[in-house]
Parts: structure tokens; C-alpha cells; sequence
């Protein structure tokens, strides 16, 4: 399932000249989350490092995806290239990002956000029970 999410995009994202690196491309079996969900967290994290990562003036876009099995959590790590000192939007976060939250609260995962030296980066860890 997670294959079937993810190719589209990255695809897409390759076509506009994001360069794509996936890396300990691990997942469980089965996730407690529902399909829909696992697309929307997915897909979101993904549409936004897309849209980061090709922005004007970013030199080097990049996009690097982990995906591994530690513990009893399926860990989904997103880093992208983006503006140095980009701002956040003026209404706050995006409607994406809203989104995502939504998930890692619904299922009691644990979300970290990073930003540093023109990357981003947000590491999701969801339950596998």
C-alpha cells in the first residue's frame, strides 16, 4: 500500500526536477491506521516537501524519505530542501499540515518537526499495535 502512495508522487516530484532518495525502505505487515488516513499523512507530508523542495531559488532540490520498522513503531521520516529562513505561512500552518496532525492524534503517534540550515525535516512514529 504504502508503495502504491508514494510513487505517484515522488514521480511527479522527480519530473520537476526534485532529486529523490529513499532510504531503509522497511514497513510492517498491517498499520492501526486506516488507508485513508495512511494516504493523507503520507500524501501531505509529501505534497509539502514537494512544494518546498521546488520552490524558486532552491539550488539543489532535494526530497530523502526513511521509512523503518523500530520498535513497535513504523517510523516515517520526510526531510526536504527549502527557503533559508523561509517564513511560515501568514494564517499559521497549511491545511496540510493540519491534516497530518490530525492523524497523529488520532492514532497517539508521536510527530517532530525540524528545521535547520535550508532543510526541513518531520519524523512521524506511528504504533504498530
Amino acid at each position: 500500500m504504502i508503495d502504491i502512495i508514494l510513487n505517484g508522487r515522488l514521480a511527479s516530484a522527480e519530473a520537476a526536477g526534485v532529486e529523490v532518495e529513499i532510504l531503509n525502505a522497511q514497513a510492517p505487515e498491517t498499520l492501526p491506521l486506516s488507508e485513508t488516513d495512511l494516504c493523507s499523512l503520507m500524501l501531505n507530508l509529501v505534497d509539502n516537501a514537494v512544494a518546498a523542495a521546488s520552490a524558486p531559488g532552491i539550488e539543489r532540490a532535494r526530497i530523502r524519505l526513511e521509512l523503518r520498522v523500530k520498535g513497535s513503531f513504523f517510523v516515517f521520516t520526510c526531510e526536504n530542501t527549502c527557503a533559508a529562513g523561509e517564513a511560515q505561512k501568514k494564517d499559521g500552518q497549511g491545511l496540510g499540515l493540519k491534516i497530518v496532525e490530525g492523524v497523529v492524534a488520532r492514532y497517539d503517534c508521536l510527530m517532530e518537526m525540524e528545521r535547520a540550515a535550508g532543510m526541513y525535516r518531520v519524523t512521524v512514529a506511528i504504533p504498530t499495535e
